[in-house]
């Protein structure tokens, strides 16, 4: 059957976002979007009602009924156009799983799990490993100790290679049930086992009827083979789970829905995995900076490392972000000295009134400043958990931004900046900007009808921020020294040609508009200084062809990795210079 509508729902921690996507003249595209705020607060919570607000917005937005008089959602589509085929939820405003995680040794399979664990929302609070880093084992008395007192909602055991050894895994399973029999019945972890396959039935017998228990693939099998995919997808189910039984409405709204609830992180792997097929010798990097969460999912040659960082982001999340980063770093990023007490009535304002805007442009560079601390801290755990990703990490084509943080602002200038930022890209990308929260639907419409996803994808529904070129130096250049020269050529649609060469300088920013119409390329490359764009040390092609977008071409010659000045007053001034360059110093807020 073919799909002819379908409207998704992702519950967020601050918003509920609505998207009707519709199949016009025989390809299926996105229609139109809506959002509200999610209804967590207050005497009554129930994230029922910030979707059907959603969806009445969305309704009118694009002129089709979607609710009936009752306020349910009408599917199957009808004949007159009112309702949907199909609707599908993404959520991330649970708060995340406590888990506990054990295994033998922490470059082994604690190290597998401790991947599966960022990939979903969790809180890892303890790690029971049989072989200690510092060479002080915990007894098994100890291990018992701390699985009581972390009342986990899940315990991950791994652990062996297939046929290997089975005692330490042993003791490590009977510390995890014994555990679970010491809380009540209803309050006791769901424990997933993935470790020695001969260990299967043991693990069986040991849980009997008593203990919920998963029996998944071994994560580390062989060694140097690693299959986490089934805890991720376990974590995942789980956290959908407890999310029904403590969310007030959700289970009602779930019931709107075909299929499970897909974590909104998930949904965001889908995506990424997409665009990475696109250009699989790069791959994608997907960016999502929500009100509890900051979510990167970086998908490179058939491999997705993914982190969800939890207590994070410009919602409820930026106090504990600000308590682990701190003043100085946050202030770093300030074009003007803003004192401690200044920055810190921001940051309990919007851990308080998380749908607050900034007012003032103050404000918006303190958002943006956590913005970035969001991303570098949860970049710094993806190269944590996969070291192998080493340099060419950097290398990701397209990255593409998302989450309420970049759609809550509307100069693109100051919205690039934070990206260049925090994420540093060597070479040739383009930066992405999806400003009204489209991707967790496409990831669950990818899910669901890939082929329909891929057609929605297709039409490019996010927008062109901007193309960069930002090329990695050996060692520090002087300001303004001369680093490479090149030239753009535009032919245009009425066949008109232009030429102009632009000039790459130490520690400036050079924004190059792009017409969106007609062909660029970038040609005649003269190598100033022993800089690589991406090719190896004074290497480009001859010609590259560029796309045009909202800011055009933005040439970053500040080198990799990113300089700030020591002094803080001469800091300042080198972040108002870069905000002039990238035309963000002026404008609407």
């Amino acid at each position: 059957m073919t799909l002819k509508s379908l409207v998704t729902i992702d519950v967020g921690s601050v918003q509920t976002r609505a998207m009707l996507f519709a199949r016009v003249e025989d390809r299926f595209r996105f229609v139109a979007a809506a959002s509200a705020p999610t209804s967590l607060r207050g005497p009554d919570p129930d994230v029922l009602l910030g979707a059907i607000r959603a969806l009445e917005h969305l309704s009118a937005i694009s002129g089709r009924p979607l609710l009936d008089p009752q306020g349910i959602l009408i599917a199957p589509e009808l004949s007159t156009g009112a309702g949907v085929d199909v609707c599908l939820i993404t959520l991330s405003a649970a708060p995340p799983l406590r888990v506990v995680l054990g295994g033998i040794a922490p470059e082994w399979s604690l190290a597998s799990l401790h991947r599966a664990a960022a990939g979903s929302y969790t809180r890892v609070l303890e790690t029971l490993s049989v072989i200690s880093p510092d060479g002080s084992p915990r007894t098994e008395e100890e291990w018992l100790y701390a699985l009581v007192a972390a009342e986990p909602h899940v315990v991950v055991i791994a652990g062996g290679v297939d046929g290997g050894g089975t005692r330490p895994v042993e003791a490590l399973l009977e510390a995890a049930v014994l555990a679970a029999q010491l809380r009540p019945e209803e309050e006791r972890p769901l424990l997933l086992f993935a470790g020695n396959a001969l260990l299967r039935e043991e693990a069986v017998a040991m849980a009997g009827r008593q203990i919920p228990l998963r029996v998944l693939e071994n994560v580390r099998p062989r060694p140097g083979v690693e299959r986490i995919g089934p805890v991720v997808e376990e974590l995942d189910r789980r956290y959908a789970e407890q999310a029904a039984m403590r969310l007030p409405g959700l289970s009602a709204l779930q019931g709107w829905a075909r299929g499970e609830i897909l974590p909104t992180a998930r949904a965001l792997s889908h995506v990424a995995r997409y665009l990475s097929l696109e250009t699989p010798e790069r791959g994608a990097l997907v960016v999502d900076v929500g009100g509890r969460h900051v979510v990167l999912a970086a998908a490179y040659g058939g491999m997705l490392a993914q982190v969800v960082q939890p207590d994070s982001g410009i919602g409820p999340g930026i106090l504990s972000l600000y308590q682990r980063r701190g003043y100085e770093r946050i202030a770093r990023w300030l074009p003007q000295e803003i004192p401690p007490e200044a920055l810190e009535t921001l940051v309990w304002t919007k851990a308080l009134h998380p749908l607050s805007v900034p007012q003032t442009p103050e404000e918006m560079w303190i958002e943006l400043a956590f913005v970035r601390e969001a991303l570098s801290e949860a970049w710094e755990r993806l190269h944590v958990l996969w070291p192998e990703l080493g340099r060419t990490v950097r290398f990701f084509e397209p990255i593409l931004l998302s989450g309420g943080a970049f759609a809550a602002h509307t100069r693109p200038g100051a919205l690039a900046l934070a990206a260049l930022d925090a994420l540093q890209p060597i070479g040739l990308t383009t930066l992405l900007w999806d400003p009204v929260g489209l991707l967790p639907g496409l990831g669950a419409l990818a899910a669901l009808d890939p082929g329909s996803a891929v057609e929605a994808i297709t039409g490019r529904p996010w927008i062109l921020l901007a193309t960069v070129l930002a090329p990695a130096l050996e060692s520090p250049v002087a300001p303004d020294e001369l680093l490479f020269t090149f030239e753009v050529h535009h032919r245009g649609p009425d066949g008109s040609e232009s030429v102009y060469e632009i000039e790459a300088r130490g520690g400036r920013l050079e924004v190059v508009p792009i017409p969106e119409a007609g062909e660029t390329e970038l040609r005649r490359f003269r190598m100033r200084r022993p800089v690589d764009l991406g090719w190896g040390p004074r290497r480009a092609p001859r010609r590259i062809r560029i796309p045009g977008g909202m800011l055009g071409l933005i040439v970053d010659g500040r080198g990799r990795p990113l300089r700030l000045a020591e002094d803080p007053e001469t800091r300042r001034e080198q972040n108002q210079r870069w905000l002039w360059d990238v035309g963000a110093l002026g404008g609407a807020l």
